[in-house]
């Protein structure tokens, strides 16, 4: 179990509202530990309620020949009027979010990263300007990923690190964290003590 993070989360409140949190949803399986972990940060710290993008059962698919040659004439155009960019639309108004995921073949499930590849629109999260400067145009604040695994995450795992670079580079996310716990199918593990621990820990 481990968690890296800035400093121990506080609340966020801009003039006394309460801050708009997305739960992004890649742990669909049932009895998913890192779905189980994500549940209780969001019952520590956003009882007031969130929205959620369920990628179990949301239609989305990663970019082919023919929905590139939209999405790429929709950007153009500025037109962002096609639902494939909803998932944006809603992403940039958040103030924080919350993503569950297992530790999927050395990286993320594939539905996650499509997700992203729908979010990572210029126009809507982000822009370039004219000397190739990039320009988050997204008002979140903290990005919280949460995942497990049943062995070893490598300190240098490469699914927290893309949602790092996507953080810094487009959505320019000043805090960005991971909450993991791992080994949890190693052979002795006391699993309920790890799940326990980190959610204690948060």
């Amino acid at each position: 179990m481990r968690i890296e993070s800035i400093s121990r989360l506080k609340m966020i409140r801009r003039d006394d509202v309460q801050m708009k949190t997305l739960f992004v949803n890649a742990a669909f399986r049932e009895a998913s530990r890192s779905y189980r972990l994500a549940k209780a940060y969001l019952e520590k710290y956003h009882k007031e309620g969130y929205e959620t993008v369920d990628l179990g059962t949301v239609a989305i698919s990663p970019l082919r020949q023919q929905s590139l040659k939209v999405y790429n004439e929709a950007v153009a155009a500025h037109d962002y009027s096609d639902p494939m960019f909803d998932f944006g639309k809603q992403f940039r108004e958040m103030d924080e979010i919350v993503v569950a995921a297992p530790f999927w073949n050395y990286h993320m499930p594939a539905v996650l990263h499509d997700y992203f590849e729908m979010v990572c629109s210029q126009g809507i999260t982000f822009d370039i300007d004219d000397k190739g400067v990039y320009h988050s145009l997204c008002k979140a604040k903290r990005m919280t990923y949460i995942t497990t695994a049943g062995g070893a995450i490598p300190d240098d795992d490469p699914a927290f690190g893309y949602i790092k670079v996507l953080c810094d580079v487009f959505f320019q996310i000043p805090d960005t964290r991971c909450i993991k716990a791992e080994r949890l199918d190693v052979y002795g593990t006391d699993v309920e003590k790890i799940l326990s621990d980190t959610i204690k820990a948060m």
